[in-house]
């Protein structure tokens, strides 16, 4: 009877490959026949997020104040037309009266010290700034999709990690029913191996919950309906190792890159350059302006005549006006409008220094991060070699009688807890990995 169970045993060890088989191909239908790259889905989040769209309405927001800045150098016209009804009662032939005026009126600065050009080139300078944080708000969105992308693909590994390990534990519980009605194993086997097969069935629900949430964030995060479907074409998942992604670049070539592209720094730069010109205008306020202006008006009075058209005639004017405003004496407000821009062109310095310190810091800490990971993956590997040979030891002892049903589920276990771990290093270090390309402008 021992022996007829070891040959039954044997004979769902076969089944078990080739249900493992299976499983592979499944998986890897499931990636290559898949729609959405890392790339595409980077590009598309770039494209439609909200966090764009908000960007970009700040970006309009200064292409409005820079057309505003240059308008102000125009000439303005306008023109008026009052009507007034008037009476004078203590007048003993008081009467009812009516005035019409007409009148255009032109203006034009011909000198403000320059202010005007300064201010539009400040502007200018904040609307490139504008547009530097526009493209660092995509930044932030690709990091965003990148790390969905890749929690992703480790939720679906994890998955199908544990829907393996769902068959394998409901293929020991009816082997060991077999067994167990043979008499060949204790009642105490059978309750472990059922035991067992309900851990893993809460694990395999878990797993799905973990995959369905993890889809379902990557899918808000491209701005995709739900009722669209969301598949990945993703060659990242069959990695074998951190040497299918080549060597990571040396830190000095990564920081010298991510310089070169990072927004923030940029807009940084523009945001000194638009402090001086700021500046420059704070001094300009107490220079001496020069306006040219305009002025023609008429206008006829009821009642006093009838000849309307000759009271036009009569009473039109026009005049041309230059006028030179000197400021002598303004209370100490240019004096406090320069102290204030020369605050605030410092504050942009110490910002830019601020910016790349905190740059080099986190770029150092990703690139640990990626060579620690790339080392915990090799470690995984070897890690589940490990435990995959223990395990078929104990598949072997087990089948030999010379171990305790306790002791192979032990082996089987951890195997399963070692495919865990060897999952997260993986995606760990394919995050990473991607995480410094994107910050080195390898994604644009």
């Amino acid at each position: 009877m021992q022996r007829n169970g070891f040959l039954e045993h044997q004979k769902y060890v076969k089944e078990l490959k080739w249900t493992f088989c299976l499983l592979a191909l499944c998986t890897t239908s499931a990636f290559t026949a898949a729609s959405v790259s890392l790339k595409d889905c980077v590009e598309r989040a770039r494209a439609s997020s909200l966090d764009m769209e908000s960007a970009r309405l700040s970006e309009r927001s200064s292409e409005a104040s820079l057309k505003t800045a240059k308008t102000s150098r125009n000439p303005t016209v306008s023109a008026s037309i009052n009507q007034t009804l008037y009476d004078s009662p203590l007048n003993d032939a008081s009467q009812d009266h009516y005035r019409l005026s007409l009148g255009l009126t032109g203006s034009y600065t011909l000198w403000n010290g320059g202010s005007t050009g300064l201010n539009i080139e400040s502007k200018q300078l904040s609307l490139q700034a504008s547009k530097y944080n526009t493209e660092l708000a995509a930044l932030n969105v690709e990091e965003s999709a990148m790390n969905a992308f890749v929690a992703l693909l480790a939720a679906m590994e994890d998955k199908v990690t544990a829907d393996s390990a769902l068959v394998l534990s409901d293929s020991l519980v009816a082997y060991n029913s077999r067994l167990f009605d043979a008499g060949t194993i204790t009642k105490s086997e059978f309750s472990l191996s059922k035991s067992d097969a309900a851990r893993a069935k809460v694990s395999a629900i878990s797993a799905a919950q973990a995959e369905r949430s993890k889809r379902t964030t990557l899918r808000q995060i491209l701005e995709m309906p739900r009722t669209d479907s969301l598949e990945l074409n993703a060659p990242e998942a069959n990695y074998a190792s951190p040497t299918d992604m080549g060597e990571i670049p040396s830190f000095e070539v990564v920081l010298s890159e991510t310089r070169k592209h990072y927004p923030v720094l940029a807009s940084d730069s523009l945001s000194i350059l638009a402090s001086q010109k700021d500046l420059s205008v704070a001094h300009k306020n107490s220079s001496i302006s020069v306006t040219l202006g305009a002025q023609a008006t008429t206008g006829f009075q009821a009642w006093e005549s009838d000849s309307y058209a000759d009271q036009m005639k009569d009473g039109y004017t026009h005049s041309l006006t230059l006028g030179v405003n000197i400021p002598i004496i303004d209370g100490g407000t240019t004096e406090a409008k320069v102290l204030s821009a020369q605050v605030e062109a410092e504050r942009a310095q110490v910002t830019k220094r601020e910016t790349d310190k905190t740059l080099e810091n986190n770029m150092e800490q990703l690139y640990l991060q990626a060579e620690a990971a790339d080392a915990s993956w090799l470690a995984a590997i070897a890690g589940v070699e490990a435990a995959a040979d223990a395990f078929a030891v104990a598949t072997e002892q087990r089948n030999a009688g010379s171990i305790t049903y306790t002791d192979y589920l032990e082996q089987k276990n951890n195997l399963q807890s070692a495919k865990s771990v060897l999952t997260q290093a993986k995606y760990t270090s394919i995050l990473t990995r991607s995480l410094l390309d994107l910050y080195m402008g390898r994604y644009r």
